[in-house]
């Protein structure tokens, strides 16, 4: 049986309390009951030895049963280690044997439940909303409707999860789709929680490629890390490949973890500890807000944060932390709707000095939102200065179960190859032979990167240089560019401001006064002031059509108002039209070498890139088409994007009239025929 098919029978288990459970409600029942099932078939390997050494129990241990059950667990615990066996129950119930007295079951549930060692008691609280209201909520609702035996029967029944029959690795995609099916049931985003199994397989594939050698180096034991870790999917893979291509007994890869929602890290933590690892590395709690693995360095870290994550409830903290140098977020800080950055610098911040790679699945947003000087551009020029980026990878649309959006895989680095130094290799994955088509879709994947893509796309990393792909395109071939070599600077720009003056004219004062003195926002004291300027203008019989030097010097010898520069910014924004034939206003208009005013209306800049002479792009590029505009060089900003799609934009001529209605043509011809055949007939 297929882990799809195995989860589809157990997901189907939800049958039975359909009509006493709400659809997201129904997951309360079905998780906690596949994972206890889960940890009786694994439990009932050690059995015996568990039993045996109860027994066995001197009476100075045996006491704390009743006296103190915490103390009692953690004296059997430390017997039972040495063994192999790092969790157990010690109620002498299963699933299985507790159905031989359904009059009792409720009583011998809570006896089950609290039998379990208290690393298993910690990861179901997880399931009942936290220790304080112990286990009871598991199973309370259902010895309250009459389901507490059929649901147990069905799982004991149905649900062979052995693990002669069902690996680690195959009951942890079991958890997977058995919460995607819950999550897609309630139209909630299943891939929050769960990342195709075939972009866990290419991004751990990149992380080590490259690394073989460094893994099979005899003695050396590495670290691996998820910050949004769920059920531990991401880590599993990364462990096993390292495995298989070290060839080593001997390595040891030890796992850590941090994931927020509280069910699935549970699913997450019992995964580890089922597999005789060390559970207190899985932590439960906001990675950004809640770090509980502060100064931790990792030589490996690999994620796929949730796209698009709110952080507003974050925000206090987090621009707490991003104001101290050596805080995790000191680089910059990314929009409030998008935190999928801070989860890239929360990670860099764990890169150990000896050497570090980070793989991590991102939207298109971190590539080129926000702009010079911002959070985001500041955040990008950061990898850039340091030189973390090593390649990212576009994927094609529709492989997530949650979004059909274009996505993205970020390879860092912080002791790349030298040939990769000062570099970053762009791949242009989004190509139609790299993936297949499901035979029916699952949420909004369609797709799944087939073996082909696979193996190019870590062939062109592992080649690290510019490549092109022949591809068979209907009837055609076209040569399709996969991938560029960019350097650092490629990225890097400067944003110019671009000035043009202010050109007034004066003209149809009386209107323009009556109009300024009707606004009820006017102060007192410059409704005065414009009451004088109408006295003079009425008194002057003024000639139309002044410029701005030419109208404040008739003001300053026709009226007794002291033409301060607050003055004449307000006379100019009332009074004034805007009109590309008059001079241009100075600061003073009194002192033609004051400076031009800038036209804020056409106030412009270019993003100039930095291997180019701002002076002469200014020359070509701008005075060519505005002789008079000038560059503001104190405003300027260093910006950095990945313009990915720009830079593998190919320009196709769109078609010409004549062919597109030789086509017409042909086509009507063709519905003649066929309406004709039809009328014939």
């Amino acid at each position: 049986m297929t882990p799809q098919e195995l989860a589809q029978m157990i997901w189907n288990i939800k049958e039975i309390i359909r009509d006493d459970y709400n659809d997201k409600n129904v997951d309360e029942v079905i998780l906690p009951f596949t994972l206890l099932r889960r940890l009786d078939c694994v439990m009932d390997v050690n059995k015996d030895i568990v039993k045996q050494v109860i027994d066995t129990l001197p009476n100075n241990i045996k006491k704390y049963e009743k006296e103190d059950i915490e103390k009692y667990h953690t004296m059997l615990s430390n017997i039972l280690k040495p063994k192999g066996v790092s969790f157990y129950n010690i109620s002498g119930f299963s699933l299985a044997n507790i159905l031989a007295n359904p009059k009792a079951l409720g009583d011998n549930f809570k006896t089950y439940l609290e039998g379990f060692s208290e690393n298993v008691k910690d990861i179901l609280y997880n399931f009942t909303g936290g220790k304080e209201k112990g286990l009871s909520p598991i199973y309370e609702t259902l010895l309250r409707k009459n389901l507490l035996f059929n649901v147990t029967q069905e799982f004991v029944t149905k649900a062979d999860l052995h693990p002669d029959k069902v690996d680690n690795h195959t009951m942890g995609t079991i958890f997977e789709i058995i919460i995607r099916m819950s999550k897609e049931s309630t139209n909630e985003t299943a891939g929050q929680y769960y990342t195709p199994r075939e972009i866990v397989k290419l991004l751990v594939s990149l992380i080590f490629c490259g690394e073989e050698n460094d893994l099979k180096s005899p003695g050396k034991h590495f670290s691996i890390y998820d910050p949004c870790c769920g059920t531990g999917g991401m880590l599993t893979v990364a462990k096993d490949y390292m495995q298989q291509v070290s060839g080593r007994n001997d390595m040891k890869v030890y796992i850590y973890g941090q994931e927020i929602n509280e069910q699935t890290y549970a699913i997450c933590k019992s995964d580890v500890l089922m597999k005789g690892e060390n559970a207190d590395n899985v932590k439960q709690g906001n990675t950004i807000s809640n770090d509980h693995l502060i100064g931790k360095k990792f030589s490996y870290m690999i994620t796929n944060p949730p796209f698009g994550v709110d952080w507003k409830k974050d925000k206090a903290y987090v621009e707490n932390e991003a104001e101290s140098a050596d805080g995790r977020f000191s680089a910059g800080l990314p929009d409030t709707s998008d935190g999928s950055l801070l989860f890239l610098m929360h990670m860099i911040s764990k890169m150990d000095e000896g050497g570090s790679r980070i793989g991590i699945v991102l939207n298109g947003s971190p590539l080129f939102n926000g702009d010079a000087g911002s959070g985001w551009s500041n955040i990008r020029k950061m990898l850039l200065d340091r030189d973390l980026l090593d390649c990212i990878v576009a994927l094609p649309k529709n492989l997530f179960y949650g979004t059909d959006i274009t996505t993205y895989m970020w390879i860092l680095d912080n002791n790349k190859p030298a040939s990769h130094i000062g570099k970053v290799l762009l791949i242009n994955a989004n190509q139609p032979e790299y993936i297949s088509p499901l035979s029916r879709s699952l949420g909004k994947k369609r797709y799944e990167i087939n073996e082909l893509g696979m193996e190019d796309i870590v062939k062109i990393y592992s080649g690290y240089e510019a490549c092109s792909r022949v591809f068979k395109r209907g009837e055609e071939t076209e040569t399709i560019e996969i991938a560029k070599v960019m350097n650092m600077e490629d990225f890097i720009y400067t944003k110019v401001t671009v000035e043009r003056p202010l050109r007034l004219k004066y003209d149809n004062l009386l209107e323009k006064i009556e109009a300024a003195l009707a606004n009820p926002k006017l102060s007192s004291a410059d409704k005065e002031k414009i009451e004088s300027v109408e006295k003079a203008v009425r008194k002057a019989n003024l000639k139309e059509g002044l410029s701005d030097s030419d109208f404040f010097q008739w003001l300053k010898n026709n009226s007794k108002l002291k033409l301060t520069t607050a003055l004449i910014k307000k006379l100019r924004s009332l009074l004034g039209t805007t009109d590309e034939t008059m001079p241009e206003v100075t600061a003073n208009p009194f002192d033609a070498e004051s400076g031009f005013v800038p036209d804020t209306d056409l106030r412009d800049t270019e993003s100039i890139p930095l291997k180019v002479d701002i002076e002469e792009y200014f020359k070509r590029e701008v005075l060519k088409f505005a002789p008079d505009a000038w560059m503001d060089r104190e405003k300027d900003k260093i910006g950095c994007e990945f313009p990915f799609t720009k830079l593998f934009y190919v320009y196709k001529p769109l078609r010409s009239v004549e062919e597109i209605l030789s086509e017409i043509m042909t086509l009507e011809e063709d519905m003649d025929g066929t309406l004709e055949h039809i009328l014939e007939a």
